[in-house]
């Protein structure tokens, strides 16, 4: 996350160091990273739907399950598939050159909060209110309350990454600011950090400690995509990148032997350690040796005429824009789409339970085949294909759901504004003290009337939405209401944010201190 507060330091900084007017003059988007950074939300897509599964109880209830995990492949893999590192290097990438490109243009921090904001709440808040509803539907329906509330847990279970996501998104300026000041400095406090939590819970056993590395892991990592954005018009030091991907995966490697980490990847997710960040630093070299070629693939490639040249580009294109148009609805509305076909195929292999096909083969055997028996692995590739296009049609027709305009959740915001000011006014001029009660009315009024009060706190009910329904569920239906209101909440707030002075111009008494941004966007750690 990114954050440069301060303009001051442009006279005192290296040439070199001096890249928000160069990256602003660069090309908005980078085919290759939004390429991957869609292919990365598609992994998740897979795993998830490969480890969800099911099978039926000897009381033909259907027993929801997690396939795979625990086996010897699926941990040798793990090293493959974990790309929440290279994820979150190349949010730090896209984030750093985004909030550049807001400055040149006179934007703010609270242009770029707003924004962020808007994209990341608004799909969330659309998930949360349909999921929650249809639950609610189901229950009615006389649905098990046990597969109610496994369905609830699994929706909301990939909310994690939205909830980090906000959090190092609002801290994007300030974390620009600490880069820009003093990179290498910032790098270090990070690791240092993420090495002190690791070592407490290896030492103490409180496995709980390690949720710490939330605030450490994801931000150091993100951190280093911002040596990366100012690195990437430079040549590539081969030799270098190399060094760095062996060096990265032998240290971890001999980290996992020694025991110090777990050697399933997926397991050092959640609470995140250490292990995740010299694999993040090997993802990153190879997409330092890879970046040039895959930015001439997404152009149509070098070879071939000119006409398939141009329509291999404009496919690539297409791909790349639906990616970045839906590949957020689809990470989101995966969940539901799984859980739906597991209900639907648990409930035919209910209705046709004793039956047998062939050579006694039961029917409920074929729709809610044994674990990694031949039979599920022969369905696992029309399974994926099933999840994936209905998950993608999904995607698409939920973005349609209308949703107010700024605009409109600006002018709500005033007129709530308003009424509480006046009632408020109203309650204090018949109360006992009154001058005192009116001059606390006043400040809290003035408090909330500063942008930085209105993004620290649209911020934190954001956050706050998303964790509801990934630590509670979203049923039963007050859940859902009370994760819904805050979401919306937040958007109003970001809505009423107004940009009133270009970050790093101090006008005397318009505008809130670098110090004052600073200290309230770190709060929201």
């Amino acid at each position: 996350m990114s954050l440069t507060l301060a303009g001051s330091s442009e006279a005192t900084e290296p040439p070199e160091a001096s890249a928000p007017e160069a990256a602003a003059s660069r090309p908005h988007r980078d085919g290759a990273i939004d390429l991957i950074r869609f292919g990365c939300l598609v992994v998740v897509v897979i795993l998830h739907s490969l480890m969800a599964s099911a099978v039926l109880g000897t009381d033909g209830d259907v027993v929801p399950t997690v396939a795979l995990s625990g086996t010897v492949g699926f941990t040798i893999a793990s090293w493959f598939y974990q790309i929440m590192p290279l994820f979150f290097f190349i949010g730090g990438y896209a984030a750093i050159s985004s909030w550049r490109r807001t400055q040149a243009t006179g934007g703010t921090w609270a242009d770029y909060i707003r924004a962020r904001l808007r994209r990341l709440v608004i799909p969330v808040a659309v998930l949360i209110g349909v999921a929650g509803i249809g639950l609610s539907i189901a229950s009615e329906l006389g649905v098990p309350t046990g597969l109610l509330a496994e369905a609830s847990t699994r929706i909301g279970q990939p909310l994690w990454f939205l909830a980090v996501y906000v959090g190092l998104t609002s801290l994007v300026p300030l974390a620009v600011d600490f880069h820009e000041r003093a990179p290498r400095r910032s790098i270090a406090v990070l690791a240092g950090a993420v090495i002190a939590v690791d070592t407490v819970v290896a030492l103490t056993g409180l496995t709980g400690l390690g949720y710490l590395n939330f605030l450490f892991v994801w931000p150091l990592i993100q951190q280093l995509g911002f040596f990366y954005a100012d690195a990437i018009h430079k040549p590539v030091r081969v030799g270098l990148a190399w060094t760095t991907m062996v060096l990265a995966l032998a240290s971890l490697g001999v980290l996992v032997g020694l025991g110090v980490y777990s050697p399933d990847m997926l397991v050092n997710l959640n609470p995140p350690t250490g292990a995740l960040v010299p694999l993040g630093v090997a993802q990153m070299s190879i997409l330092r040796l890879s970046h040039a070629r895959l930015n001439e693939i997404v152009a149509g490639g070098r070879t071939g005429r000119e006409r398939a040249r141009e329509y291999r580009a404009r496919i690539w294109q297409r791909i790349i824009s639906w990616g970045n148009t839906y590949g957020i609805q689809v990470y989101l509305w995966h969940m539901p789409i799984v859980i739906t076909l597991i209900g639907i195929l648990g409930f035919g292999a209910n209705l046709v339970a004793g039956a047998s096909f062939g050579d006694g083969v039961p029917l409920a055997g074929i729709l809610l085949p044994e674990i990694e028996s031949a039979w599920w692995w022969l369905t696992r590739l029309s399974w994926l294909l099933t999840v994936m296009v209905l998950a993608g049609a999904l995607a698409m027709a939920m973005s349609k759901i209308p949703f107010p305009g700024e605009a409109r959740l600006s002018r709500f915001g005033q007129w709530v504004a308003r009424v509480a000011g006046e009632i408020i006014g109203h309650r204090d001029s018949h109360a006992a003290g009154e001058t005192r009660t009116r001059a606390r009315a006043r400040q809290l009024r003035e408090r909330l009337s500063s942008p930085v009060s209105r993004a620290v706190i649209a911020v934190a009910l954001a956050m706050g939405g998303i964790a509801i329904a990934l630590l509670i569920g979203i049923a039963p239906l007050i859940w859902t209401l009370v994760s819904v209101a805050a979401l919306v909440t937040s958007l109003v707030l970001a809505a009423t944010m107004k940009a009133q002075t270009p970050v790093g111009s101090s006008p005397a008494g318009s505008e809130v201190t670098v110090a004052d941004r600073a200290r309230a966007l770190v709060s929201l750690g």
